[in-house]
């Protein structure tokens, strides 16, 4: 029952307010809608034709060779430092476990042979030994050394080898391909899989090179597609054109999940130096062949016909000139059947508020 009250009683309210007037033989006051005047800073635009696409797009490839024993799937979203894939690994574990055998032998061949220098160097001072053999056995731990180095050396690389059988993320992705699948035998630097970074998205834009000197980088422009317009921030400026389109590209960082990874997207640039300008909605322009004009209200709640000429466009705004009361409202709705000095009722003044009370 309220509900109902409260949707019937505005028309109830201007019905009465219609009944008053008639009956003092005035027309009843046209209802209509405002909006603000505002002064803010605009420039002429051109709309260009744009991508979106990720700041990270990344063929991910393996650092050894072997057939591929687990590859994540399509869809998947893989955090940074997960495994992406992985390689049979169990030949390199037979590498890894073939060093460390060899790192064995060649301490123990250290071990012997720093003993028998001991000796040598012992009997050497006694005149038991000969130099040339006491040297060549300096020579021959010396070589040992070295090969128990080499083997240390080998068996930190099995283990390098070893880890690298996981492919891991580095970064938080999505998987959007498998270049190869389970079972594939992949080389060292082949692509395996395609991840993408979702989270760091931004538009590539072509842009003529005339837009260079009103470009800079932290600008705000409109960017929109069939479903959305949204205001973002110029990223990167790179004013480098191609000799034959004279175009060159301009980077605009977007909201993760406002647009599309691949979509296409348009973007207004600025195309002259920015200026302060009076804007009005463009609803509130009536265009007629003696010209262009906006309805404003005065004090006494009366319309009022100012004559404007138009100027740049702001998305859903225009630029008009003229007397223009900065502080008043325009009209937005019902302005192409007013007349200059026709008393108005205002949307906002219905009297609804009241309604809380019954």
């Amino acid at each position: 029952m309220r509900n109902m009250i409260k949707k019937t009683l505005p028309i109830v309210l201007l019905g009465v307010s219609g009944l008053v007037h008639a009956q003092q033989g005035q027309p009843a006051p046209m209802l209509v809608e405002v909006n603000d005047v505002k002064t803010e800073m605009v420039s002429e635009q051109i709309w260009v034709p744009g991508t979106v696409m990720s700041r990270t797009d990344s063929n991910i490839a393996s650092e050894v060779a072997g057939r591929l024993a687990w590859v994540a799937e399509v869809g998947d979203v893989i955090k940074k430092g997960e495994v992406l894939a992985r390689i049979d690994d169990r030949l390199i574990a037979l590498e890894h476990k073939q060093n460390v055998a060899d790192i064995v032998k060649w301490e123990a061949r250290v071990e012997l042979l720093q003993r028998k220098q001991t000796r040598l160097s012992k009997m050497v001072a006694l005149n038991n030994s000969s130099k040339d053999e006491y040297d060549e056995s300096v020579s021959e731990l010396l070589i040992a050394r070295q090969e128990l180095a080499q083997a240390e050396l080998n068996k930190a690389q099995s283990e390098y080898r070893l880890a690298q059988t996981q492919v891991r993320s580095p970064f938080t992705a999505l998987v959007v391909e498998r270049i190869q699948n389970l079972g594939e035998f992949t080389s060292a630097g082949q692509d395996v899989i395609r991840i993408v970074d979702t989270d760091n998205v931004e538009a590539s834009i072509r842009a003529p090179l005339s837009v260079v000197p009103y470009l800079k980088q932290g600008l705000k422009v409109a960017v929109k597609d069939k479903r959305i317009e949204k205001q973002e921030t110029i990223r990167a400026v790179v004013p480098v054109g191609n000799a034959v389109s004279r175009m060159m590209e301009v980077r605009v960082a977007l909201e993760p999940g406002d647009f599309p990874i691949g979509g296409a997207v348009r973007v207004a640039l600025p195309h002259s130096d920015y200026h302060q300008a009076t804007t009005v909605p463009r609803d509130a322009l009536v265009l007629r062949k003696e010209g262009a004009f906006i309805y404003q209200i005065s004090a006494n709640d009366e319309a009022v016909k100012v004559p404007v000429t138009t100027g740049v466009g702001k998305g859903s705004r225009i630029e008009v000139m003229g007397d223009i009361d900065l502080n008043g409202q325009v009209v937005i709705r019902g302005a192409e059947r007013l007349r200059a000095g026709q008393k108005v009722r205002m949307d906002s003044q219905v009297a609804v508020a009241k309604l809380d009370d019954i």
